[in-house]
């Protein structure tokens, strides 16, 4: 297990900046989900003694443990005197000689007050057990058999007892020995100017190398030789010690670099002896791998690493797992690898690589990457394939009904009000008489609340073991359009099974509506439909809406006799070429729909736009218009599968409600 925590602040008393009190780890629950037990912690406070630090530089974390463990060469301290504390364990850490690229990024950080820039990971092994905290089983180690300890720029399992605190910028500045005793030399004959230089030293506003040029400036002048020559030295010194740590610098980054060892050589001739900055080097190393990308675009290139994604790098292991199920990533992640079969994403996310479905109790776990991982992965990119198909899966004409979408922020009942019309504005003459109340409008209200849908699909540990790409992708291509299909369904049976508007009480089709029939389809039947619903009238005012029937739905039955009437110019089976509905629903029968929840091979329906009178509305919990996918069954602490199976929740909650009977008309035809 990883627990994570900021450096906290320069050992006190300690002015090389080489000694660091830190927090390693904090009691409690972390924000992963880990349980770090205080007994537990407390007693193997002994293994964090003498621990070993590192600062990694394949990844934050390494990406499997090795058997001979973390590499010597990227060891960069120990921590020293370790306690439990009330809230947790703490220790100094002690920087190793080399570590000087270490120390100045930590003391700089504090100088410039920088904070959580740098930060520790304990990296723990030993045997895994459950915690029963608030309702919840929690993993937590029951045992610790060693610990080691990383240096890392995004501390991920931060914890919620504790603020993670940056170093302070106490005692990081106190003068060195050497800078005493130039100021005491150089104090003899520039009273002074010591004291200016010395007030800029404690107010923390001028640095021993820039104090250092101030006194050779002054001693330029020639008023002592001796204390001339004291200062040169120094300055000699302190050159000597910047061209070390810019030696060891440049070893580290080209090695990390991983470039070819010809551009390796190429950058230590143009930067050995002389002062570098880690952003100067980090620039030159970027221009020479752009440079050896450009230079082998049209093949393979070789000697600058390899691009592989990391465990500890969420985002990397989505985009890789999306890939398999060809679902669009970001262009940030266009270079991630994909993962050419289920079975080699299983075994990268989990380790498991034969496939057992359960992690050793003796095992190592990083707090990036815990049990449930690959399930969550899995069942994201699943989803997202699922969304973008059913956006892209025809929606059976629905879009042609609704008038009104409204977010449902609970299952309580929703209201609708449907108001009614004014009547024709009256005269006026102002002079004589004042402007007419137009009345109070009436209105009808409906109520209805949200209806849920959904159910459990299951991918097997079998599936996993065989690579059976072709069945969890016909799992997941078959969800949307079941999805779609039961949300038209619900919405199209409500005129199939002719509904009751609420408004009034009726079938929303009625005689008394006047938007009912029982003739077969046909030029007259058609026109009538189309007429009937142009003398419906507004609510109130009594005056006609004057709408136009834009949709026609049919069975497949009707399909050829509907098609047949709408492209024929002349009234089919006769001479006559004075058909009225030629073309009426689109010149590509675009507004005719073959409706497939229409079973009886003879009704049929019209629709008016429902821009311009409201149809139908539809209500969406917390305004979700795709389906949501979960983990329904999460795995416990140590396995990967309950009962071999990753069983993924789907749900839909939405319903609809017919708004208005005047944009529709039915034929209910015998037979």
């Amino acid at each position: 297990m990883v627990r994570s925590y900021q450096i906290m602040a320069a050992k006190e008393g300690d002015a090389t900046g080489f000694k660091w009190d830190v927090r390693v780890a904090a009691f409690g629950q972390d924000l992963n989900g880990n349980y770090w037990d205080k007994e537990v912690m407390s007693a193997a406070v002994g293994k964090f003694e003498g621990a070993k630090v590192f600062m990694l530089t394949e990844a934050q974390h390494q990406n499997k443990p090795h058997r001979f463990g973390k590499p010597t060469g990227e060891m960069v301290g120990v921590l020293q005197g370790a306690i439990a504390k009330q809230d947790g364990i703490y220790a100094t850490l002690i920087l190793l000689p080399t570590s000087t690229w270490l120390r100045d990024n930590l003391v700089g950080c504090a100088e410039m007050g920088l904070e959580n820039v740098l930060g520790l990971s304990v990296d723990v092994s030993g045997k895994m057990g459950l915690k029963l905290e608030a309702g919840r089983k929690l993993p937590m180690m029951t045992s610790i058999n060693s610990v080691t300890v990383d240096v890392v720029y995004d501390p991920v399992a931060k914890g919620e007892f504790l603020k993670m605190a940056a170093a302070r910028q106490t005692d990081l500045e106190e003068e060195t020995p050497m800078i005493k005793t130039l100021m005491a030399a150089f104090r003899l004959r520039h009273q002074a100017d010591a004291d200016r230089i010395q007030a800029a030293l404690d107010g923390k506003t001028m640095t021993e190398s820039q104090a250092i040029e101030q006194m050779m400036a002054a001693m330029d002048k020639g008023t002592n030789a001796a204390g001339a020559d004291q200062i040169q030295a120094a300055s000699a010194l302190l050159q000597e010690t910047r061209l070390l740590a810019s030696s060891m610098l440049l070893d580290k980054q080209l090695s990390a670099s991983k470039l070819p060892e010809p551009v390796q050589e190429k950058l230590r001739a143009s930067f050995g002896g002389t002062v570098i900055t880690e952003d100067a080097l980090q620039a030159a190393i970027k221009l020479e791998k752009e440079t050896l990308d450009k230079l082998t675009a049209s093949g393979q290139v070789r000697g600058v690493g390899d691009v592989r994604v990391g465990r500890e790098t969420g985002d990397k292991l989505q985009a890789a797992v999306d890939g398999l199920f060809q679902v669009p990533v970001a262009d940030a992640m266009r270079d991630v690898p994909v993962f050419n079969s289920i079975r080699a994403a299983y075994t990268e996310i989990t380790g498991d690589s034969d496939v057992r479905g359960y992690q050793d109790n003796a095992s190592r776990m990083q707090a990036a990457f815990d049990t449930s991982t690959f399930s969550y992965l899995l069942g994201n990119a699943l989803y997202r394939r699922m969304v973008a198909d059913y956006r892209e899966t025809t929606d059976f004409g629905l879009s042609r009904l609704i008038s009104n979408v409204r977010n449902a922020r609970d299952f309580r009942p929703l209201q609708a009000i449907r108001i009614a019309y004014f009547g024709d504005l009256p005269d006026v003459n102002p002079e004589n008489i004042d402007y007419a109340d137009l009345g109070t409008l009436t209105d009808e209200k409906m109520e209805y609340a949200l209806n849920q849908k959904g159910g459990i699909i299951t991918i097997t540990r079998k599936m996993i073991i065989n690579d059976d790409m072709t069945a969890i992708n016909r799992i997941v291509s078959r969800l949307p359009r079941a999805a779609r299909r039961t949300k038209a369904k619900r919405a199209w049976n409500k005129f199939i099974n002719n509904d009751i508007y609420k408004g009034d009480s009726l079938a929303t089709f009625h005689a008394s509506h006047n938007n009912l029939s029982t003739t077969a389809y046909a030029l007259a039947s058609a026109v009538a439909g189309r007429t009937a619903i142009a003398k419906q009238t507004e609510p109130g005012s009594g005056e006609r809406l004057a709408l136009r029937p834009v949709t026609l739905a049919i069975p497949s039955d009707l399909w050829d006799a509907a098609v047949q009437l709408n492209q024929t110019r002349g009234v089919p089976g006769s001479a006559n070429q004075g058909n009225s509905m030629f073309n009426y629903f689109g010149a590509n029968n675009e507004g005719i729909i073959e409706c497939p929840f229409m079973t009886d091979a003879t009704d049929w329906m019209m629709f008016a736009d429902p821009k311009d009178v409201e149809i139908l509305e539809v209500a969406y919990l917390n305004g979700q218009q795709e389906p949501e996918m979960f983990v329904a069954d999460q795995p416990t602490v140590g396995q990967f599968f309950v009962a071999d199976k990753l069983q993924y929740k789907i749900r839909d909650e939405y319903e609809f409600e017919i708004m208005d009977y005047r944009g529709a008309y039915k034929a209910v035809v015998a037979g």
